[in-house]
């Protein structure tokens, strides 16, 4: 016979695999589907204006057959586009990470493109408290904006895929406020609106953004080592100022 405290220690693992198990997307395939979408977020998020979000895809990325995009969506939030991120072979994955803003939560939706299969999604629910996306401007931020930076491995070796990570100083909010339950526009939007990632002039990467975007934002993604040249990553805020930061690739 089973003793009750043996019960309920199983009881209790079993509900702590079902709660830390949730990277690959409702309604998708098994992880062995070369279009099955992985999505990591927390299920219930601290700081509803950052929350940190991964996705990726295990696919190929060959020059004829390679992850074009993935856009994500959370169609319940106020500011419900949350980017569009453009791949090429020279990511060598197609993944992404950031930090979004989110006013209300629920469900989030990823929508890939393949260069020869077309369109498919992932989906996954987050639940937040409201108001990331009504924070208030700090007008003084203005004045601190730009520090780009880019961190790479100390290690680098030709044809490895590495993860580069980057960073600007800059805030973002999306002028809206929380009134009588309803969000209302006060002030313009301001935010990075554009990310360019290219090795010499070839464009690796663009990612889109909106005022979601989470302040100073932390992107993580994917380049694939080649023969040497220089990695650049150029900034793009909604007003239109630039800022470009720039690192030698030396491949061991």
């Amino acid at each position: 016979m089973i003793s009750r405290r043996r019960l309920l220690a199983g009881s209790l693992a079993v509900g702590l695999a079902r709660v830390m198990d949730p990277a690959w997307s409702h309604g998708q395939g098994k992880p062995a589907d070369p279009h099955s979408v992985r999505i990591d977020l927390p299920i219930l998020a601290d700081d509803p204006a950052a929350v940190p979000f991964e996705v990726s895809v295990d696919h190929p990325m060959d020059p004829d057959h390679f992850i074009r995009s993935l856009e994500v969506t959370l169609p319940t939030d106020p500011v419900p586009y949350k980017g569009k991120f453009h791949f090429t072979p020279g990511n060598g994955r197609p993944w992404v990470a950031f930090q979004f803003r989110s006013g209300i939560g629920g469900v989030l939706t990823v929508v890939g493109e393949c260069t020869r299969h077309g369109r498919f999604v992932g989906t996954r629910e987050v639940r937040v408290s409201e108001g990331g996306c009504a924070t208030a401007p700090d007008r003084t931020v203005r004045e601190r904006i730009g520090n780009p930076q880019i961190r790479l491995p100390r290690s680098l070796r030709p044809g490895e895929v590495v993860e580069v990570r980057t960073r600007l100083d800059h805030a973002s909010y999306t002028g809206l406020v929380l009134k009588g339950g309803k969000f209302v526009r006060e002030l313009p939007e301001f935010y990075v609106k554009q990310m360019l990632v290219y090795v010499e002039n070839q464009k690796v990467s663009e990612f889109e953004m909106t005022s979601a975007v989470s302040p100073n934002p932390l992107i993580r993604f994917p380049l694939k080592v080649g023969g040497g040249g220089t990695l650049r990553v150029v900034f793009v805020n909604s007003e239109g100022q630039r800022w470009e930061v720039s690192q030698p690739l030396k491949p061991a």
